[in-house]
C-alpha cells in the first residue's frame, strides 16, 4: 500500500463523515478538535472538507448545490465533484457516529505520517551523507508532533459541577494537612504571594544580565526536588557539571562564614580538606532527589516536550512525580523554520507551545527570560511588563511574570556614588527583588529574598 494514500476504511470513514455533514452541518464543528483538513487523506475529500469548514467559519451553512460552487469540478473518472458530491448525500444514514468517523481517519492519518517517518528515516540511512544523531533527532521531533497532537493528549473536557467537586476535595485535602498541588518554591514569602507553581502554569522569571537568573532557576530547582518534586531542568547555556558546581555551592553555604564559591569549587586548586568534607556532606544530600538536568544545547520545543515526556513516564516507573520543568532560557530554544527570520512570531510559537507543554503534561513550566536592554537607559532600573523581549505573547502566554531585580549589581558599577546610595548599597548587597508582574490568579507586588550570587543561594531574608 501506497503510505502516501488512505487505507479503505480510511476512505469509507471520509465518505462516510462528509455524507453526515452534507445531511447536518454541525457535525464539522464536533470533529474540528480530532481532524483538520491535513488528516483527510483523499484530495477531493480533503477540498469539500476545506469549503465546509471555511463556510461554518463565516457563520454560514451549506448543501450539495453550494459544494458543487465552491469545490473545482474535477472528473473523477467518469464522474465530476458534483456527481459524486450527490452520491455522498444519497448514501449517509447515520450522524450517530461522526466522532467515530473522524477518530478513525485521525488513526489513519497518523498511520500515513508514520509511514512517511520510517519513509525518511530509511532514505536517510541509504544516502551516505548525513550524520545518524541527525536523522534521529529530525525523527524524534516528527514523532513527538504526532504525539503532541493526538486527541485526548491533554486534560479532558469536564462538566463545571465536575470540576466544582473537584476544587472541593482538593480543599478537603489541603485542610486535612495534604500538599497543596503543583510545586513550591521553598521561599515561604514567594509562596504565600503565588500559592507556589501550580499544575498547567506557565511561569516566566525575567531580567537583565546580571539580575540572577539562573541563580534563581537552579535555587528553584533545589528547592523544589528536595521537597520530593520531581524536576526536570533544560540549560540550554550551561553544562551539567557547571550547574552542579553551583548547587553544591547552595548545599555548602552556611551563615558562619565558611562560603563556598562556585567559581572556587570549578576551580579546585584553593579547596581545603574541610571544603572537601562540605562538599561530600552537600553531595550526601542529592542523593534519590529528583532532579534531572538536559543539558544538549540547541533543543526545539518539540524536542524538550518529548524529552519532558520521556522524564516524566520514567520518573513514574520510579514512583516519583514530575512537577517541574525550567528552561534556562527562552532565548536559546531553536525555533522551528515555520516563521523563519520572523522573531517575534518565533517567541510566539515558543512561549505558546510551553503553555501547551504545562497544561498536557500537568507540570508547572518556568522558563528564564532576558528583558530587553532599555531598561539600562531608565533612572529607575526595576523590570516592567513592557520590558519583556521580542513578543507581547511572553505576557500574553503567560500565568505568572516574575521581574528579578538586583539593585545593588547597578550600585556597584556607578563611578561615584553619594552617601546615601553607599547606604542602599549596603543594604541591597545580599538582596533580589522579585517583582510579581503579572498573576492570572493572584496579587502583584513585591518579594525581597536573600540572595548570594557568587554562592547561588537564593532564599527567604532573614529579619
Amino acid at each position: 500500500m501506497n503510505a502516501h494514500l488512505p487505507s479503505s476504511d480510511g476512505l469509507q470513514a471520509e465518505q462516510a463523515l462528509l455524507g453526515a455533514a452534507l445531511h447536518h452541518p454541525a457535525v464539522i464543528d464536533q470533529v474540528r478538535g480530532i481532524i483538520a483538513a491535513g488528516d483527510i487523506g483523499e484530495p477531493v475529500h480533503r477540498l469539500l472538507f476545506q469549503a465546509m469548514a471555511r463556510k461554518r467559519d463565516e457563520g454560514g451553512t451549506f448543501d450539495a448545490p453550494l459544494l458543487r460552487m465552491l469545490v473545482e469540478d474535477l472528473d473523477l473518472g467518469g464522474l465530476t465533484v458534483g456527481e459524486y458530491i450527490g452520491r455522498l448525500h444519497a448514501s449517509a444514514t447515520t450522524i450517530g457516529h461522526a466522532v467515530e468517523y473522524a477518530k478513525e481517519i485521525r488513526r489513519q492519518a497518523d498511520r500515513r505520517r508514520l509511514w512517511g517517518v520510517a519513509h525518511d528515516i530509511k532514505w536517510a540511512l541509504d544516502t551516505p551523507v548525513g550524520r545518524p544523531a541527525d536523522v534521529a533527532a529530525s525523527a524524534i521531533e516528527m514523532l513527538d508532533e504526532i504525539v503532541a497532537s493526538a486527541p485526548g493528549a491533554g486534560p479532558r473536557c469536564v462538566n463545571v459541577a465536575e470540576a466544582a467537586d473537584q476544587v472541593l476535595a482538593e480543599i478537603g485535602r489541603i485542610r486535612g494537612g495534604g500538599k497543596r498541588a503543583g510545586a513550591p518554591y521553598g521561599m515561604p514569602s514567594l509562596d504565600r504571594m503565588t500559592l507556589g507553581m501550580k499544575p498547567g502554569e506557565l511561569i516566566i522569571a525575567a531580567g537583565r544580565p546580571g539580575m540572577g537568573k539562573s541563580t534563581f532557576g537552579i535555587a528553584v530547582g533545589l528547592n523544589t526536588s528536595e521537597r520530593n518534586a520531581g524536576t526536570y531542568y533544560v540549560s540550554l547555556e550551561m553544562e551539567a557539571q557547571q550547574l552542579t558546581e553551583r548547587a553544591l555551592a547552595a548545599l555548602a553555604f552556611d551563615d558562619l562564614g565558611n562560603v563556598l564559591t562556585y567559581r572556587t569549587i570549578g576551580e579546585a586548586v584553593n579547596l581545603t580538606d574541610k571544603d572537601l568534607w562540605r562538599l561530600q556532606k552537600a553531595r550526601d544530600r542529592l542523593k534519590g532527589v529528583p532532579l534531572s538536568i538536559e543539558q544538549q544545547p540547541g533543543l526545539t520545543l518539540s524536542q524538550i516536550g518529548a524529552r519532558a515526556r520521556q522524564r516524566q513516564a520514567r520518573m513514574e516507573r520510579e514512583g516519583k512525580h514530575l512537577r517541574l520543568i525550567i528552561v534556562d532560557h527562552l532565548g536559546l530554544v531553536r525555533p522551528s523554520t515555520r516563521y523563519s527570520g520572523n522573531r517575534v512570531q518565533e517567541v510566539s510559537e515558543i512561549t505558546a507551545g510551553l503553555k501547551v507543554l504545562a497544561k498536557e503534561l500537568g507540570v508547572a513550566v518556568m522558563a528564564l527570560c532576558q528583558l530587553s536592554r532599555g531598561i539600562e537607559s531608565r533612572e529607575d532600573k526595576r523590570p516592567t511588563l513592557s520590558d519583556l523581549r521580542d513578543s507581547g505573547s511572553i505576557e500574553q502566554d503567560a500565568d505568572l511574570v516574575l521581574g528579578l531585580y538586583r539593585e545593588a549589581y547597578y550600585l556597584e558599577r556607578k563611578l561615584s556614588r553619594t552617601d546615601e546610595e553607599d547606604e542602599r548599597l549596603l543594604n541591597a548587597q545580599q538582596e533580589l527583588v522579585v517583582e510579581i508582574l503579572k498573576q492570572r490568579q493572584g496579587p502583584t507586588g513585591s518579594v525581597r529574598l536573600f540572595c548570594s550570587a557568587p554562592c547561588n543561594v537564593v532564599a527567604e531574608k532573614r529579619a
